[in-house]
């Protein structure tokens, strides 16, 4: 039986947050790839129309734009006190990230494109992949977002109920 959303418990919002947040990010960083390259044979890492811009403006647009959404979106529900931490939810990044907003946000992408998009490239050299087909690239990039989205929203929602 669904829960009301007021009987919702942290954990239970962070979890269904996630699962929409990497269905979404899934099929549209997956569409988009496929509609920028489709009408490229081969898609290589560098160039023109290379894959590693792409892979690094996602890399930080996306988790910021998310980090925006989220911290802002369960900040105001923390002050409404629609949603309460019952433990130490929010405090695991408070260490790292800045109490404002936007200021974690933008933190966020840049932490996001210093370390999932290194990592991406890395494994593509490691496994010795240097050209893509347009839709080989559109599921790969889709995989990489609705991964990165799945990391980046529980993070978020947690700095959304952080404390002052």
């Amino acid at each position: 039986m669904a829960k009301d959303k007021a009987e919702m418990s942290v954990r239970d919002h962070i979890h269904s947050e996630t699962k929409k947040n990497i269905v979404i990010n899934f099929i549209l960083n997956g569409a988009i790839a496929y509609a920028l390259f489709h009408s490229l044979t081969e898609i290589s890492a560098s160039g023109e129309h290379g894959y590693s811009m792409d892979l690094l403006i996602t890399g930080f647009l996306l988790p910021a734009i998310l980090g925006g959404i989220f911290i802002g979106m369960f900040r105001a529900k923390y002050r409404k006190k629609e949603i309460l931490p019952t433990g130490r939810e929010g405090q695991a990044f408070s260490w790292l990230l800045p109490y404002n907003p936007w200021l974690a946000a933008l933190w966020i992408g840049i932490l996001a494109t210093a370390i999932a998009v290194p990592w991406l490239l890395g494994v593509l050299a490691l496994l010795n992949i240097e050209t893509f087909s347009p839709i080989s690239y559109a599921i790969t990039k889709a995989i990489w977002a609705a991964a990165l989205a799945g990391l980046i929203v529980p993070i978020a929602i947690g700095q959304g109920l952080r404390a002052p």
